[in-house]
């Protein structure tokens, strides 16, 4: 799998905006988009969910529409960019959820899924977030805590906190 490289600034912007927008009371989440090379992905902006469907976090768990999708295509193509990656934050653990597991954002073989804990509460490091990546048939590979951060790399000012 390749790793997830994300530009100076676009980690810590990502949580900020994640712990903002859920305030400490629900989940918030976003797509990830960037450029796919040969050895890895490079993140370099997000679109929240909730700027694709103004719906999507009025339930328990994020919900997206499907004009949301096309939203999010017309996104991409605007800003030269591809989806590399989802995000959500979880109250409690970054484990996956059952309605996680059966409803991936993307359901294509290859695709990851990134849950940050405690609403995006605090310093988040890499090791603290899972990376699931989904394999198709509905069958996911979990990652925790240095396998999570091996597959995280942030700028060495950002990654000093490791």
């Amino acid at each position: 799998m390749k790793p997830h490289e994300f530009l100076p600034g676009v980690w810590p912007g990502l949580m900020a905006d994640l712990r903002r927008r859920g305030n400490g009371r629900r989940e918030s989440g976003a797509f990830l988009l960037g450029r796919c090379l040969e050895s890895r992905k490079i993140v370099e902006q997000w679109v929240p969910y909730e700027e694709l469907d103004p719906a999507a976090l009025n339930f328990e768990y994020v919900r997206l529409g499907m004009s949301a999708f096309s939203k999010l295509w017309d996104e991409c193509a605007s800003r030269g960019l591809e989806v590399v990656a989802d995000v959500h934050t979880h109250p409690k653990l970054p484990g996956q959820s059952p309605s996680d597991r059966a409803n991936p954002m993307i359901s294509v073989a290859g695709h990851i899924a990134l849950i940050v804990p405690w609403f995006a509460s605090g310093q988040v490091r890499p090791s603290d977030v899972s990376v699931n990546v989904y394999l198709g048939a509905g069958a996911w590979k979990n990652h925790l805590r240095q396998d999570a951060a091996a597959l995280i790399n942030l700028p060495q000012e950002e990654s000093n906190g490791r």
